[in-house]
């Protein structure tokens, strides 16, 4: 739509000269009392309705963005430090949580986690875990305590909650992150022994996971 208006600026800006270019003519031929005067005159009057009907067509509506659905809103960006662990968490995690049915209190402890409020977060997540020890997303939020404490660096207690993900929910779907993101902080707080260790331990129990891929490349790192 704005290509066909600057394409109409166009075409008016090339017919007024046109229009000046037969006055000038006009005006040449009017001296020498041309017969061709009222010819000219004829296509002055044409060429003038032509360029008013041109200034006169409507302009195009301005393109504005159409807003998401409401049910189709998207969750912020992370505003935290974000490891390969988190990001493979994240995106595991992403469709339910724009789904209907997450737990109330857990989402908003995530979107305070996007948000970078890490410190409010960590407190939602631990009374979502003492409020609901059984739910499907306990798990979950014991890893994301994790997470908040990575990405202050405070790596001695992300090793803590994290190892807290594998002794209290051996079986969860967070696991496989869990033991990433504590080889991350064992290799962040200078402990490369501990982190090859639990790097060959996801890559033995979880080998078709995307965390162990990530757990080869950083192993082979570690080793070199």
């Amino acid at each position: 739509m704005r290509a066909l208006l600057a394409d109409t600026q166009v075409s008016v800006e090339r017919l007024r000269r046109d229009v000046d270019s037969l006055r000038d003519q006009q005006k040449d031929a009017g001296r020498g009392r041309s017969p061709a005067v009222s010819d000219l005159n004829q296509k002055i009057s044409a060429l003038d309705l032509r360029v008013k009907a041109l200034e006169g067509s409507p302009r195009p509506p301005e393109m504005t963005p159409t807003p998401p659905p409401l049910g189709e809103e998207r969750p912020p960006e992370p505003q935290v430090p974000q490891s390969e662990a988190a990001q493979i968490a994240m995106r595991s995690e992403s469709s339910a949580l724009q789904g209907g049915a997450v737990p109330g209190a857990y989402k908003s402890a995530m979107d305070l986690y996007r948000r970078g409020q890490c410190d409010v977060a960590v407190t939602q997540l631990r009374q979502f875990i003492r409020d609901s020890p059984t739910s499907d997303y306990a798990d979950n939020a014991q890893y994301w305590i994790g997470e908040c404490y990575y990405g202050k660096k405070d790596y001695n207690r992300a090793i803590i909650e994290f190892n807290e993900v594998i002794l209290k929910f051996p079986k969860g779907d967070r696991v496989p992150s869990a033991l990433l993101a504590l080889a991350n902080s064992f290799a962040d707080s200078g402990d490369k022994i501990d982190a090859r260790l639990i790097l060959q331990k996801l890559i033995g129990e979880y080998p078709k996971s995307e965390e162990a891929t990530v757990g080869r490349q950083k192993l082979q790192a570690l080793t070199e």
